[in-house]
């Protein structure tokens, strides 16, 4: 059964129980705009958020001023109300200082945690929009990667943003005070600063390639992992599982020599980090105690001096940590940008109310009518022929098929869902309960009677707990026959007007496969049901038969007329049974 489409969330709309309106404006579609945007969607939170960050990282720097009041008017002048004063300066700005880093960090904790649910609100839409389209045009490896990676780096990213700014206004801090101090100790400082900078260019060019490749190889390995999970009991039974195991080590042994060239860039960044303001607080020790010996400079503020070039390790340390993480975030932006890109089926221009209950389904393509009342067997040598067929009748591709005189695409989805549903024999199983999963979309009065129309009581009474056992996703623990007739039940008991089944009973045996047809037809009794099968059993029992060749309906008619009258479907039939 397809994955049914959850109504989208209205980013416009009223605010969800105890959150907030969160605006629908379209997003950019390259990866640095795409980060500012997510940063300026809450304007007053991200400009408290820059403006707490530069009280506090950037005003650090100054507490060493107090230490020169200290040195130089107290302790040098013994005047001790000189020192308590310019002591209770220091306590005072220093408890000033830790109460905006609290809440910086409280209200960046806040940014970033809206940049990560916006993000993922909007990869959600994304794929809930796509529906059937989605394995079709992205890779399970890029959802997977996107939702359990890149949201968490984008919102570090976004995190990053404000101490950056708090301490590049704290680098600037730092040279203004020591040039107010001596110019040879503000030049050395910009000097140094420029040198950092000139050398980190190069290094963060090279870990984004590095970063970009890395993340590449993740998508990769975690499309190899869910293609060995979801295939393992078939990769057993043909004794492939230790081929795709190699398989599996080789993307493992790629992904680990692209996580290493990502380690060289990152050592080099923390090198500088740690490196850097060391290297600036010797040479301003060495200046400064020269021009203290020449009497240029007081002892006080020498003490400055030091304590303005100490404070510059905090904001250099954070400044490199948070480049690494904002490179990580844009490499992360890049391939949320490529899912919410990825092209998707145009909205009709007008939404048009469904026909009255029991019109007739028409696909012009093909010449397929599915009327409303009668059990329709469909079918052909090409099972995809007759896949395409449904899919546009369901409105899962763009065609001209009608629903009564409304064309299929001009239907609101959600009616078109819940009166047409197109079931596949390898639908998805969500882990849960066996009632929960039969009662997928509205059904729970009616898990029972869907269970006995499609045969499968004998594998509820065989579970532990009946209908309460939790089976896990895709329901492994069962044989496949058993899957089927579950996906069955559960298409039955969503009671659709019009019910499209793609070969139901192709894992079943032939005497279960008896008593599903009997009991279909009776469950289904008034209602249009139309099964793609080339079993004689569903083709004996139905109302009428489509024969399809070459994606076009070229013979209608019941079973026995058409075996006699068409030698193509006799030799179909024929095989079919042999």
């Amino acid at each position: 059964m397809r994955i049914l489409r959850a109504p989208e969330l209205p980013l416009d709309g009223p605010p969800p129980p105890g959150g907030r309106r969160v605006d629908e404006s379209t997003p950019p579609g390259t990866p640095w705009r795409f980060l500012l945007w997510l940063a300026s969607r809450r304007k007053g939170l991200a400009a408290a958020a820059l403006v707490t960050s530069g009280i506090a990282l950037g005003g650090l720097p100054i507490l060493p001023y107090f230490l020169t009041g200290a040195v130089d008017e107290g302790l040098a002048q013994r005047d001790w109300g000189a020192l308590v004063g310019w002591s209770l300066g220091l306590v005072a700005a220093g408890g000033l200082f830790a109460a905006m880093i609290v809440w910086s960090h409280r209200l960046t904790v806040y940014w970033r945690m809206d940049a990560s649910y916006r993000t993922l609100q909007l990869a959600t839409r994304k794929v809930n929009r796509l529906g059937d389209e989605l394995r079709r045009k992205v890779t399970t490896g890029q959802v997977v990667s996107v939702g359990a990676t890149d949201i968490n780096r984008i919102s570090w990213a976004v995190d990053s943003l404000s101490p950056s700014a708090g301490c590049l206004l704290g680098l600037v801090a730092v040279g203004i005070l020591l040039f107010n101090t001596s110019v040879a100790l503000g030049l050395t400082i910009f000097i140094g600063v420029f040198a950092v900078g000139l050398i980190t260019g190069p290094v963060l060019s090279k870990l984004q390639a590095s970063q970009e490749r890395y993340r590449e190889r993740v998508g990769d390995i975690t499309d190899r992992a869910s293609d060995i999970v979801s295939g393992l009991r078939v990769l057993r039974g043909i004794g492939g599982e230790d081929r795709f195991n190699a398989s599996y080590r080789e993307d493992s042994e790629a992904l680990r020599e692209a996580g290493f060239k990502v380690a060289g860039p990152t050592a080099w960044l923390n090198a500088l980090g740690e490196g850097t303001p060391a290297i600036l607080l010797g040479v301003v020790i060495w200046i400064s105690a020269s021009q203290v010996a020449s009497g240029d400079l007081t002892p006080g503020q020498m003490v400055a001096a030091f304590g303005y070039t100490g404070a510059l390790m905090l904001p250099v340390h954070w400044l490199i940590g948070c480049t690494y993480r904002i490179i990580e975030g844009r490499v992360a932006a890049a391939k949320v940008c490529e899912l919410l890109a990825v092209p998707e089926r145009e909205a009709p221009e007008q939404i048009l109310p469904g026909p009255a209950e029991g019109a007739e389904l028409h696909d012009p393509e093909s010449g397929l009518t599915v009327n409303g009342g009668e059990l329709l067997a469909v079918a052909s040598a090409d099972a995809a022929q007759i896949a395409e067929v449904f899919d546009r009748l369901g409105g899962y591709a763009d065609s001209e098929a009608r629903f009564g005189t409304v064309p299929v695409a001009a239907i609101d989805r959600d009616e078109l869902r819940r009166r047409v549903l197109v079931a596949d024999h390898d639908a998805y199983l969500f882990a849960g309960t066996v009632a929960a999963a039969v009662a997928a979309r509205d059904g729970e009065g009616r898990v029972e009677a869907a269970i006995e129309a499609a045969s499968a009581a004998d594998v509820v009474e065989a579970l532990p707990h009946g209908l309460d056992t939790r089976l896990d996703n895709q329901a492994r623990t069962l044989s496949g026959g058993q899957r089927q007739r579950l996906r069955l039940a559960r298409a039955i008991a969503a009671a659709p007007e019009t019910l499209l089944l793609r070969e139901p009973t192709s894992a079943v045996d032939s005497h279960t496969e008896a008593r599903i047809v009997d009991r279909l037809a009776e469950a289904r009794a008034g209602r249009a049901t139309a099964v793609a099968t080339t079993s004689p059993l569903w083709l004996g029992r139905a109302d009428k038969v489509a024969y399809v060749h070459g994606g076009k309906v070229i013979a209608t008619g019941s079973h026995h007329d058409l075996v006699a009258g068409h030698p193509d479907y006799r030799a179909l039939v024929t095989r079919e049974a042999a």
